[in-house]
């Protein structure tokens, strides 16, 4: 394995592996050699074991390559999967102006808007692409909630997170009829993160960021607010200022002149209503229902016709890792969040 990182990662001329490789292999075969002495006596027991062990582990990631290939065409750019009826034009009749629709490699067909509040596992965790919960989920019902999150927990190797550190919100796609997002839960192996309260938590970072995105203009051209002081002088203010209180008045009052005198220059009056509508719609999903959507994955190995060299073995070797597969993945019971607001989504792939 060390020769194999020397190699591969660390770049190191091969004569120097081999010579590294050949020297130590020496020491571990003289060490070998002197303990198989011992085989009859009782020391077979511990070369079982390391067989056993090192055979779980080769089959394990023989399974994982074959799921990690099966898993590829799952991954999808969200504008691989959905438009908007402004962008390409209404592909049937009953398409609504501002809404959503599939692309042609998907169908076509609308996506019917849906009340409430959906949060969507996200495995992978890639930004560019789609969770493939989601794809699933639009391709069985061709509908989506107004509000869509992408969820992804990641963990590090630290034992705990700043609370304050752990949210990562974005939006990979952006639509009249529906809001999405993205968000990155990270955290440390003694937090605990999927907790009852985990849709507030979510809701709550959505709204932070809807607030500050509205006050710094990110999505025009990240614009700092100019206001005017009691003596007319012009000062730059920090967007901060409208993180304080409940957002919504103080996106408003921004570049207000209390006193009367020299007014500033005020933030762009339909950026202050489009963020209005914004958080008037998550609270409104937020209120109406909450939903976590989580993705069921079965797999089945492919049939080979004929009897081709090896094919028995690797389905037998896959029939074996899909059985450690059940037997040790995470189960949806074991989720910490109310089970009359969880939806499970089942696929298939063929391995």
């Amino acid at each position: 394995m060390c020769s194999l990182v020397a190699i591969i990662i660390w770049h190191i001329p091969l004569p120097v592996v081999i010579l590294g490789f050949l020297t130590f292999g020496a020491f571990d075969g003289v060490y070998l050699s002197s303990a198989l002495t011992k085989v009859p006596d009782g020391a077979w027991f511990t070369l079982v074991v390391a067989v056993l062990l090192s055979s779980i582990f080769v089959l394990w990631r023989f399974g994982k390559e074959n799921q990690w290939r099966a898993e590829a065409s799952d991954l999808i750019a969200p504008s691989s999967i959905i438009l908007s009826n402004a962008d390409d034009g209404p592909p049937q009749a009953n398409a609504t102006a501002g809404g959503l629709h599939l692309t042609a490699t998907f169908g076509g067909t609308p996506i019917t808007a849906i009340t409430g509040f959906g949060i969507f596992f996200d495995k992978s965790g890639i930004k560019q692409t789609t969770p493939t919960v989601f794809v699933h989920f639009l391709q069985k019902f061709q509908a989506a909630p107004r509000v869509v999150v992408f969820f992804h927990i990641r963990p590090l190797s630290l034992p705990t997170v700043p609370f304050e550190e752990r949210f990562t919100v974005t939006r990979p796609l952006r639509s009249g009829a529906h809001q999405f997002f993205r968000i990155t839960l990270r955290h440390g192996y003694t937090d605990e993160v999927v907790s009852a309260n985990l849709g507030l938590q979510i809701y709550e970072q959505l709204r932070s960021f809807v607030i500050r995105e509205g006050a710094t203009g990110q999505h025009q051209a990240q614009k700092q607010i100019k206001w005017a002081d009691q003596d007319g002088h012009a000062k730059e203010g920090q967007v901060e200022r409208a993180m304080h209180g409940n957002g919504l008045d103080e996106i408003t009052q921004i570049g207000d002149d209390k006193e009367g005198g020299a007014s500033g220059v005020a933030p762009v009056t339909a950026q202050q209503e489009e963020t209005r509508r914004e958080l008037l719609s998550l609270e409104l999903a937020y209120q109406d229902q909450l939903v976590y959507v989580v993705g069921k994955e079965q797999m089945r190995i492919r049939e080979v016709s004929g009897c081709k060299p090896g094919g028995w073995c690797r389905r037998i070797a896959l029939a074996a890792f899909l059985w450690l597969r059940s037997n040790t993945g995470s189960k949806i019971a074991n989720l910490n969040v109310d089970v009359d607001k969880l939806v499970e989504i089942g696929f298939v792939k063929i391995i």
